[in-house]
């Protein structure tokens, strides 16, 4: 079995978090309600919006093809904690629905809570990097763990585990170096580490890409893409 990557491996476990999710259920929501490779990665952009952030960068693997090949979404938006993380794989529940408003006053525009599950058109694997209250937070869920000889049960018998990692600021620079050392992403004036950054942040990334992303129609399939909020 090939080894993880460094961005989904690194730091230290310190909790697991259970992932109740069938194989029934991600095509259900996945394939049906995001059929199109852009509006996966256009429900990544609006988690961005609903958690507050400012400015979203989207940045695509100028080789697709390639096997190490990637997408990434960067926010300056608010946000997760080891807590956020756990309310975040809770299928179908979308935290952001409990909040009186969300930030800067914002209508909600993510969809269902179930967002991340859309990645499973473009994605085997879907990551979080995440800085919280000056600490760093990672988690890394492969869709491929899920049985996929149950194709009628919608409800799992048994959760997946996926670790909660922590990580130091060394740790996390090295998770994303791949990406913080692009050209594209030093251009993007979002910087996630020392003077200037944001407070808090995320970073989603998709990899062990699926042939769909080859469909990516213009309006996304740049090397990059950057969000202005207001």
């Amino acid at each position: 079995m090939a080894s993880e990557p460094t961005f989904a491996a690194i730091g230290t476990q310190t909790d697991t978090i259970d992932v109740r999710l069938s194989y029934r259920i991600i095509e259900l929501f996945s394939e049906g309600l995001y059929a199109s490779p852009n509006k996966a990665v256009e429900e990544l952009v609006a988690n961005a919006f609903d958690a507050g952030a400012e400015r979203v960068l989207v940045l695509l693997s100028s080789n697709l093809h390639d096997q190490n090949a990637s997408i990434i979404v960067v926010d300056d938006g608010e946000g997760m904690g080891a807590d956020g993380f756990k309310k975040h794989w809770l299928v179908g529940v979308s935290d952001k629905r409990r909040l009186s408003k969300l930030p800067h006053g914002r209508q909600q525009i993510g969809q269902f809570g179930i967002g991340k599950l859309a990645t499973y058109v473009l994605a085997n694997r879907l990551s979080h990097i995440s800085k919280y209250g000056k600490k760093y937070f990672a988690t890394s869920m492969d869709f491929r763990a899920i049985d996929q000889r149950i194709e009628k049960e919608v409800e799992p018998k048994r959760p997946i585990k996926i670790p909660l990692r922590e990580l130091t600021e060394d740790e996390a620079k090295q998770a994303l170096k791949q990406w913080l050392d692009t050209h594209s992403f030093k251009k993007s004036e979002i910087p996630l580490f020392g003077k200037g950054a944001p407070a808090t942040w995320t970073v989603a990334i998709m990899s062990a890409l699926k042939e769909k992303v080859l469909e990516i129609r213009p309006g996304i399939d740049q090397p990059e893409f950057l969000y202005h909020g207001e």
